[in-house]
C-alpha cells in the first residue's frame, strides 16, 4: 500500500489541478498542499514549479511520479502474487494488440492449454495505449505490443520482427506493378482507429517518406480487422498491416500484397512489462514459453 502523501502527489500529477485532486481524494485543498510540502521537505528537492493552474513538474518531480506509478502498480499485484505462490499456480493474465491477439497468439494458447488444461488464462485484446494503461493499473502482468511505446517506462523483450506491407484487392491494378508510395495516395486508405499499433506504424512510415494520412484521397476508419480486409477485397480502398495478419488471405488470392518501391518496413512484436515487477520470474517464464511455442507452431 502506498503512503497517502505519495498517493496525493500521484493524483495531482494525473489531474494537474489542486482543487480537482482534493475533490477526488475527499480532502481539502490546503491538505493537498501540505502533502506536497511534506514530500519536498522529506526528499530535500522541489517537486513542483509554479503555483496554481500554471504549475509543472520539475525533473525531480517527474522522476518521483514515474517511481510512484511503478510502485503503485506493483503493490496492487502483490496479493495475487502471494496467492499464486501459495497455490503453486502459473496463471496467464496478459494483453495483446489486435494483430497479435487475433493471429499470432491463438495457436500458442492452444498449445499451452494442451500441455496444461488447468492453466487459468485471461487475455485482453486492446490497442497499445489501453494496454499500457492496464499495465500501470496492475490489471495485466504483461502486454504483447506491435506499436510504439515508451521504452524508458517499461521492461521489454523482443518476440520477433514482423514485415509491414500494403494490401489491396486482387482486382486493383496497383497489385500487379511496382508502385512509388506517392502513387498510392490516389487510393482510399482504410485504417485502424487512433491508438492502434498498426496505425501508429503506418503514420511513422509515412512521416519518414514526407507524407501523412491526410495525403490519401480519403480515409476510412474501421476498428475491425476483418471488416478492413473485406472492404479491401471489394476494392473500396487499400490498407497497410503486418503480413502475419493477412498471410491466409494472400495465400488464397483473396487479397494481394502491393509491390512498393523503397518501402521495406519491419517492426518488432514486443513483450512488455513493468520495471521492478515483484513477479518478474513468472513473467519471464511466460516470455520464454511464448517464444518457444511460436517457433514450434
Amino acid at each position: 500500500m502506498l503512503d497517502n502523501r505519495l498517493q496525493t502527489f500521484l493524483k495531482l500529477c494525473e489531474t494537474g489541478n489542486y482543487t480537482k485532486t482534493a475533490e477526488e481524494l475527499n480532502m481539502t485543498q490546503p491538505a493537498v498542499s501540505q502533502h506536497i510540502q511534506f514530500l519536498e521537505n522529506h526528499y530535500g528537492v522541489v517537486l513542483i514549479s509554479g503555483k496554481g493552474k500554471n504549475f509543472s513538474l520539475t525533473e525531480e518531480g517527474e522522476a518521483l511520479q514515474e517511481y510512484i506509478r511503478t510502485l503503485k502498480a506493483n503493490s496492487e499485484r502483490i496479493f495475487s502474487l502471494l496467492q499464486r505462490i501459495k497455490k503453486r499456480a502459473k496463471p496467464l493474465n496478459f494483453g495483446a494488440t489486435l494483430t497479435i491477439g487475433e493471429y499470432t497468439i491463438p495457436p500458442i494458447l492452444n498449445q499451452i492449454i494442451k500441455e496444461d488444461p488447468e492453466t487459468r488464462i485471461s487475455m485482453y485484446v486492446e490497442n497499445t495505449h489501453v494496454l499500457q494503461r492496464m499495465l500501470w493499473e496492475g490489471k495485466i502482468d504483461f502486454a504483447l505490443l506491435e506499436g510504439h511505446f515508451n521504452h524508458n517506462e517499461f521492461e521489454y523483450k523482443l518476440i520477433s520482427n514482423e514485415v509491414f506491407v500494403g494490401i489491396c484487392s486482387p482486382h486493383n491494378e496497383i497489385g500487379s506493378r511496382v508502385n512509388d508510395l506517392e502513387e498510392l495516395l490516389r487510393q482510399n486508405l482504410i485504417l485502424r482507429e487512433p491508438g492502434s499499433g498498426t496505425r501508429d506504424i503506418l503514420e511513422h512510415a509515412l512521416y519518414n517518406h514526407n507524407f501523412s494520412l491526410k495525403d490519401f484521397r480519403r480515409n476510412i476508419q474501421i476498428a475491425n480487422m476483418n471488416a478492413i480486409k473485406e472492404l479491401c477485397h471489394q476494392n473500396i480502398g487499400i490498407t497497410f498491416m503486418y503480413r502475419e495478419a493477412v498471410k491466409k488471405e494472400l495465400s488464397l488470392g483473396y487479397l494481394k500484397e502491393i509491390p512498393i518501391r523503397n518501402f521495406n518496413i519491419d517492426h518488432p512484436f514486443s513483450f512488455v512489462y513493468l520495471k521492478d515487477s515483484p513477479d518478474k520470474s513468472q513473467i519471464e517464464y511466460w516470455f520464454k514459453k511464448i517464444v518457444s511455442l511460436r517457433i514450434n507452431t
